[in-house]
């Protein structure tokens, strides 16, 4: 699985003010579960890795970290549409979004290892 491809898939089929259980639950999942997985991926394998090689590593990462915190945002603004109150919790995610987003922006057109992990979010 690839996580942008997931990631992609579910955005684009989502509808924020009356989201399915299915909907609800991906958005979490791609928020959560999977972050833990390609956390562990990237980790070991920037741990080994030197020079270009581990900076495109760790600007893969980021990428990921990206799509992660985009998918966390939308469970939030999800379960804020649905009554829940989620400020706090969006505005802590939204900060690190930004600061992933600005991380990402500066590494643009340096080389970014993407790596394959599995994840079910069904």
């Amino acid at each position: 699985m690839k996580f942008s491809a997931a990631l992609i898939a579910m955005v684009a089929t989502l509808a924020i003010a009356a989201p399915t259980g299915t909907q609800v639950k991906r958005a979490a999942v791609l928020g959560t579960k999977t972050y833990d997985e390609y956390t562990d991926a990237f980790n070991k394998a920037i741990a080994t890795a030197t020079g270009d090689a581990k900076t495109a590593l760790q600007n893969g990462k980021i990428q990921n970290k990206v799509l992660k915190l985009t998918a966390t945002s939308l469970e939030l603004q999800i379960k804020a549409a649905q009554g829940e109150d989620t400020a706090a919790k969006l505005a802590a995610e939204t900060k690190k979004l930004d600061n992933n987003i600005a991380l990402d922006k500066a590494a643009a057109g340096q080389a970014a290892t993407k790596l394959s992990f599995t994840a079910s979010i069904s």
